[in-house]
């Protein structure tokens, strides 16, 4: 399958459009992640999560409700124009000057934490559908790994039975190898059952059924990250999605806070009564029947301050939590970016160890041990020794290649960018052929 790797953010970029959400054709891993940024339930419950901040803002500017009333005299009040018998009352409550607008402002920081939260969860997801990925890369380069090797002890095999039966070996050669052949199908028979889970583990991610699997990839781009620890650390610090969700939250907390302050002053109600008025008994009066009208105005009286004084106490601590919360969160992530870094290098130096001396010194003493154990020269053991030294070299060469690429992934998900060189040549990273391989 010709795939290409590609990096978390420019795959996060990708949050902004429209996903397929039909079962990708081509799984490649970029297929993979769109899929999951479609399908997701915890992806799609940060965007509804997102959506219910956001209609939170109108509410917290709203302003409350105007209150109607109705008055009936049971008793009619007599005044020199006539009875009142009934009246109408139409009144608003106005929050204090800035209450409203802080109210909003809050809620609108509650809601870019929100948006930014959406980018975590997402940023997660992406990781952990590459992480699974990569292990059934891992997965598939070992299969193919050991069936080599296993042609290549069924070559042995032949070579050491047509050797005993020409006098030239022992019987305990082709037994030797006849046992190293049944170690090699037991781990080959493991290795294809440890495909199940991790079907099971990247299809829960997509939201699909576990069952659902596809070729395993073959290949992927090997690509360095080219920025220093400092340089990643501020990264971490300016671009997190974690920590820039809870900046947000520390905004909404201080706004909060400001709120709380303005408890203690008034809010102010006006209003507006109509009353009617019935003739006057005694004929002839001025005015006899008119309709009354006033306006009104009125504060609240913010006389319990011990109950504000509990409320800006209360602002105060959800602030402190927030910012404690913010520096637990850098932390953290700085140590696990030191953590990815250690990780990352110590797959670098793992390939290039194994690539340029490692495998090729292997596959030398591969071919000479068989040179020299069909002439006579050297025992069988060290055939199987050599054989046995190729096959651990090529899994741990595989696993470098994987350890690299997670680790990388570990890093752009903690930066929120991509960490690779995009203009820079891709070259495959592949095992070396083995000796065994011309067989």
């Amino acid at each position: 399958m010709n795939n290409k790797y590609y990096t978390i953010v420019s795959l996060l970029l990708l949050s902004g459009g429209v996903f397929a959400s039909t079962v990708p054709e081509t799984q490649n891993l970029r297929s993979l992640v769109d899929y999951a940024l479609a399908n997701n339930p915890e992806v799609n419950v940060a965007r509804e999560r997102h959506i219910g901040a956001l209609a939170r803002v109108p509410q917290a500017m709203a302003l409350p409700e105007p209150k109607l009333t109705y008055r009936y005299f049971v008793n009619e009040v007599e005044t020199r124009v006539g009875p009142q018998e009934h009246g109408i009352g139409l009144s608003q409550t106005l929050p204090w000057f800035g209450k409203r607008g802080l109210q909003g402002d809050a809620a609108t920081e509650a809601a870019r934490a929100a948006q930014e939260r959406i980018a975590s969860i997402q940023n997660t997801v992406i990781a952990e559908v590459a992480n699974a990925y990569y292990e059934l890369f891992y997965l598939g380069q070992s299969i193919e790994i050991i069936r080599g090797n296993r042609d290549l002890v069924l070559h042995l095999e032949r070579v050491a039975r047509a050797r005993y039966g020409a006098g030239a070996a022992t019987h305990a050669d082709v037994i030797r190898a006849q046992v190293e052949l049944g170690i090699i199908e037991n781990r080959l028979g493991s290795l294809k059952d440890r495909r199940a889970p991790l079907f099971a583990r990247l299809n829960a991610l997509l939201n699909r059924p576990t069952t659902e699997i596809f070729d395993l990839p073959s290949i992927l781009i090997f690509e360095p990250v080219l920025y220093t620890d400092d340089e990643l650390l501020a990264k971490v610090s300016l671009h997190n999605p974690d920590l820039r969700a809870t900046s947000f939250e520390i905004e909404a907390a201080h706004r909060q806070r400001e709120r709380a302050n303005k408890n203690y002053l008034p809010d102010i109600t006006l209003g507006l009564d109509y009353i009617a008025t019935g003739d006057a008994r005694m004929p002839g009066v001025q005015d006899s029947g008119d309709d009354a009208l006033s306006a009104t105005i009125g504060f609240t009286l913010p006389i319990w301050r011990s109950k504000y004084d509990a409320g800006v106490k209360e602002a105060d601590a959800m602030l402190r939590q927030q910012q404690f919360k913010r520096d637990q969160q850098l932390n953290t992530f700085h140590a696990e970016t030191v953590t990815a870094l250690f990780k990352l290098r110590d797959a670098q130096r793992q390939i290039d160890l194994y690539e340029k001396t490692l495998l090729p010194k292997a596959n030398e003493s591969l071919v000479a041990t068989q040179r020299a154990y069909s002439t006579g020269a050297a025992p069988f053991a060290d055939t199987i020794d050599a054989q046995r030294m190729l096959l651990n070299f090529e899994l741990s060469f595989a696993r470098a290649i994987t350890d690299h690429h997670q680790a990388r992934i570990v890093l752009e998900k903690l930066t929120g960018q991509s960490l690779t060189n995009q203009s820079a040549t891709n070259r495959p990273v592949q095992r070396e052929e083995s000796a065994h391989e011309s067989h």
